[in-house]
């Protein structure tokens, strides 16, 4: 497997660009907001100081948490995560500190947080451990995926990154900053599928996310796609997906495939003929309203 750096500027999701735009609009329109009422009322300018100075004493007591209650990895604690974080990095051509944890029953898993300088990513010790077979492709996947949306977030203008992610926690925001998240998220999937090399590798861990261990071997993927589809048909949870920053897994498990078959046809090709032709068909059928391009997956077909 290659170990060059990735170009995010042809591997972003499509949607990225014109959803970081509003992002970015919404970001400094509500920062010019916070300067006015700084000068026009220092009392609630100093109001909004002390949230901010609350929120980032917040994160950095929950750090002293983790450094108490879960273990930070290094390459003392667990060597071979440790390699593997660095490898990405060095993959990904990301210079930023990231403090990685394992801990006991994480919710979710796994959890990145960046916000105020503070870039943590916490895995659950038990989904870890599962995750180390096949060469390491699951776990490279999965943190692969966490360091390359934290590398496109941060990739240009670095200060308004910082502020989106401050701003994303205040509610208010989140409905006009989700849909920039989301493509972040999805971008980040794509660059965890190139880092582990697995297309295969890449779907168990997101239907691992969805199911658990001891249910995720016997999920066909015919399930998640039938169930793809009534996400994308139905009205009620698209605008679910509106209220939040995380896209449905079942989503992100079709933009993987959609992304494979993109820019690794092979991969895809191999996946698609382990269906039968209905499952095939409703495969297509997910691909064609992508955003990921038609013309490679009409011309797979």
């Amino acid at each position: 497997m290659s170990q060059q750096p990735f170009s995010l500027e042809q591997i972003r999701h499509p949607h990225e660009a014109s959803r970081r735009t509003l992002a970015t609009v919404t970001t400094v329109v509500t920062y010019l907001i916070g300067l006015a009422v700084i000068v026009v009322s220092p009392i609630l300018g100093l109001i909004l100081i002390i949230l901010i100075v609350s929120l980032w004493f917040g994160i950095s007591l929950w750090r002293a948490r983790l450094l108490g209650g879960a273990v930070k990895v290094t390459e003392e604690s667990f060597p071979e995560i440790n390699g593997i974080l660095n490898s990405l990095r060095q993959q990904l051509d990301y210079r930023k500190d990231i403090d990685l944890y394992v801990s006991d029953d994480v919710e979710g898993k796994a959890q990145l947080l960046s916000l105020l300088g503070h870039r943590l990513i916490i895995i659950d010790g038990g989904f870890a451990n599962e995750l180390k077979g096949e060469e390491y492709a699951r776990l490279r996947f999965m943190m692969g995926s966490f360091v390359g949306a934290l590398k496109d977030r941060h990739l240009r203008f670095t200060l308004l990154a910082t502020l989106l992610d401050q701003l994303n926690k205040l509610k208010f925001a989140s409905p006009l900053l989700n849909p920039y998240i989301r493509a972040t998220i999805y971008t980040g999937d794509q660059i965890g599928y190139l880092c582990s090399g697995s297309l295969e590798s890449s779907l168990a861990v997101l239907a691992r996310y969805m199911v658990g261990k001891d249910m995720a071997p016997e999920l066909s993927a015919h399930g998640i796609l039938k169930q793809a589809a009534l996400v994308q048909n139905e009205a009620l949870p698209r605008y679910s997906q509106l209220l939040q920053g995380n896209p449905h897994l079942v989503n992100r498990y079709v933009n993987v495939i959609a992304f494979a078959a993109r820019v690794r046809p092979t991969d895809y090709r191999i996946f698609e003929s382990g269906l039968g032709s209905a499952q095939q068909e409703l495969l297509r059928m997910l691909l064609r309203s992508s955003p990921q391009g038609r013309v490679e997956v009409a011309s797979s077909s």
